[in-house]
């Protein structure tokens, strides 16, 4: 277990430990001290969500060996993320269920169940609080130990992926619309892991991890896309796909792994549809490692960056089988964050990029955790801009019989422009200041102007000038994304 300390900085949101020079930290919250060390097993299926109403999360906290009797629960945020809530629990045959939300505020939720070969679709409505008893539908066929959804706000509709090769499209009052068979066994391995994702102009990519046939072996990943909510299937570069598609390298969807990289476990962390581009993130467990970062063209299926075999920042060098993509979806070219292990570390860490993945920089850290396990978030910033999520901290024994883990809530401050100082420079009542290493997006920045007061914001460029009537202590930046961060003119700093 922890020791006290970190048992105490678990528990809240205060601010912890100093990061290194310019690094937005990553803050916890303890939302279930004993649960099972798979509490949020199945990373990329989103089980972190947010809307006005604020926070919510699921994870299982028992677990028995045949799977047909785990508790699992759903979690509610009033105060920022600070504390947790029960909003609902229940004990069944399933894995952590996955979870998205509308602009309405409406929960959708859905589970497996192993023991009748149906998934169930909870919805959660928000009048009253979300105080009366959710509307369950269920989707036949639709059990899976693996699973993923994604919501298409715009067609009003649901997509559910699971690993027995289902696809199924629900209305948001929980009828299936179509169910159909995806994929298929190939000759070499069979969809594990499915993944979803939607861009804002409608084009929604599935994504999986397939396994070998007869051994433990993550053999290859796979995308194709759908430009009509799923009713038809192409690949990236526009020829049509007959479902179901044969699963593995012996089918036509697009590979994402190397060829080189069959016999080794490739596992699919996270994917992004954003802007016209295809982002994965993907653990290649050859000798030495790859950790790659991969951008694929989403109208040519052309690999137009690949990051690997380290994917780093300035100091900061992720490396994990989990890990996520959060960007805000409505607003072209936004930066886009990657929050995954550090590579040889037992903590969180998060890249950013102003430039649709082209360059990476270190953007935040957190403290040092036992064993984080199964990192996932939500794969939208928060109304505020933050970046949301969960993991398991694994005990050091390990997750045997009568082990407790603890699930852990984190957040960290997406949006935060920052710069270097280059020279400060007032006279005549004129102060100018020039930037160098501007990152973060600033679209606007004004000067302080003595005590609370400041100047007008004008837009942003890296040499600004203001009349002031005393020289500046500060200067204040507003992103894109509307988060406004602070530079100290006199250190020269971020």
């Amino acid at each position: 277990m922890p020791p006290a300390w970190m048992t105490l900085l678990l528990a809240t949101l205060a601010p912890l430990a100093a990061h290194a020079s310019g690094l937005v930290e990553i803050r916890l919250a303890l939302v279930d001290g004993h649960a099972t060390g798979y509490g949020t097993f199945q990373s990329h299926n989103q089980k972190v969500v947010s809307n006005r109403n604020g926070f919510f999360m699921t994870h299982i906290r028992s677990r028995n060996e045949p799977f047909t009797a785990q508790e699992w629960r759903l979690s509610w945020s009033e105060d920022g993320g600070e504390t947790f809530r029960t909003l609902f629990q229940a004990t069944h045959a399933t894995n952590p269920p996955v979870l998205e939300t509308d602009e309405e505020g409406n929960l959708f939720l859905v589970r497996p169940d192993f023991l009748d070969g149906n998934a169930y679709l909870y919805r959660f409505r928000p009048a009253d609080r979300y105080a009366g008893p959710p509307l369950v539908s269920a989707i036949p066929k639709g059990s899976a130990g693996k699973f993923a959804m994604a919501l298409d706000a715009g067609r009003r509709r649901l997509y559910y992926f699971a690993h027995n090769d289902t696809f199924h499209v629900l209305s948001l009052e929980g009828e299936v619309l179509s169910m159909r068979t995806l994929l298929r066994p190939g000759k070499s391995a069979a969809l594990q892991y499915p993944l979803l994702s939607l861009d804002a102009g409608g084009l929604l990519c599935a994504a999986w991890t397939t396994q070998a046939h007869g051994r433990y072996l993550y053999w290859d990943i796979h995308a194709m896309a759908s430009l009509d909510g799923g009713a038809t299937w192409r690949r990236l570069d526009g020829a049509a796909l007959e479902p179901p598609v044969v699963a593995d390298e012996g089918g036509p969807a697009d590979r994402i792994v190397l060829g080189d990289e069959l016999e080794a476990h490739t596992w699919l962390s996270s994917l992004l549809a954003r802007d016209g581009k295809l982002h994965f993130a993907y653990l290649a467990q050859t000798s030495p490692p790859r950790q790659h970062y991969v951008r694929l063209d989403a109208k040519t299926g052309r690999r137009d960056r690949d990051v690997q075999p380290e994917w780093k920042g300035e100091e900061l060098s992720l490396r994990s089988l989990d890990g996520f993509f959060a960007s805000r979806a409505a607003l072209p070219g936004a930066p886009i964050y990657c929050v995954m292990r550090a590579a040889a570390e037992s903590r969180l860490a998060c890249l950013a990029s102003d430039d649709g993945g082209e360059t990476w920089y270190d953007y935040a850290a957190g403290v040092p955790v036992s064993s984080p396990y199964a990192i996932g978030g939500c794969r939208e910033l928060t109304s505020e801009g933050f970046v949301i999520g969960s993991f398991t901290e694994q005990p050091a024994a390990g997750t045997g019989p009568g082990s407790q883990s603890r699930v852990v809530f984190f957040k960290l401050q997406a949006g935060l422009a920052s710069a270097e100082v280059a020279k400060v420079a007032y006279e005549g009542g004129r102060a100018k200041v020039e930037l160098r290493n501007v990152r973060g997006q600033p679209s606007e920045a004004r000067f302080s102007a003595g005590g609370d007061r400041w100047t007008a914001w004008q837009p942003f460029q890296a040499s600004l000038e203001a009349e002031v009537a005393s020289r500046p202590a500060r200067l204040q930046l507003k992103s894109r994304l509307g988060v406004v961060s602070t530079l100290e003119l006199a250190a020269g700093g971020r």
